[in-house]
């Protein structure tokens, strides 16, 4: 993993729930959309956990298959996500992604999606998403893909690392054994700078190390 810059208040509560209201004003990014639903390709039913959800859409692609838990730091967002999905199969709380409070072995997928470039702590995050999967589960991760070749141009200074399959690849082997990438490009990229490429990688929980 490489440096890209020093946390900041860019990656508080307050600013995500500014984010939040910002793009709460048009309809979801055509990228999001596409990024979501890869991240959830292999989960058929059960219980599943996004971090750093925020303004997800995952609830509404898995509401006829499965049950939904979305965690955030934000707590505005979380408000209005809740009030939002009233359905009995989909809850949102204010956590902590380095420790969410929730027991071991419980959740059939997790996801951390555009999510570990803006941590500190990547490492740690990823330990406590393998703690509450259940063996077999699988953590599904996105990610800019190297975007140490223009620091900033995904989402200015709220990313803090700059990833290659290696990092990731790297971040997972110490809980899966079993795992694939895929590469979300665009025809636009780099013409336009959100359609930056994306890593995707899906890590099935095969030790509790």
């Amino acid at each position: 993993m490489k440096k890209l810059a020093q946390q900041s208040d860019k990656n508080s509560p307050r600013e995500y729930d500014r984010i939040f209201v910002e793009r709460a004003k048009k309809d979801p990014n055509w990228q999001d959309v596409r990024r979501w639903q890869f991240l959830i390709r292999y989960f058929k039913k059960g219980m599943l956990l996004d971090v750093g959800c925020l303004d997800s859409q995952i609830a509404d692609l898995i509401k006829d298959y499965g049950t939904y838990v979305g965690m955030d730091l934000a707590e505005d967002a979380i408000r209005k996500m809740n009030d939002k999905y009233g359905w009995e199969k989909a809850e949102f709380f204010v956590g902590d992604l380095y420790e969410t409070g929730t027991k071991s072995d419980i959740f059939n997928y997790v996801v951390l999606g555009e999510t570990l470039e803006h941590l500190e702590r990547p490492a740690d995050a990823v330990k406590e998403a393998f703690r509450v999967l259940e063996p077999n589960g699988i953590l599904a991760i996105s990610v800019p893909l190297e975007e140490a070749i223009e620091p900033g141009a995904c989402d200015k200074d709220r990313h803090l690392w700059s990833f290659i399959k290696e990092d990731i690849k790297n971040l997972v082997k110490p809980y899966s054994s079993k795992f694939k990438f895929k590469v979300l490009r665009s025809q636009y990229f780099p013409k336009y700078r959100y359609c930056w490429p994306q890593l995707i990688c899906w890590a099935t929980k095969t030790t509790n190390n």
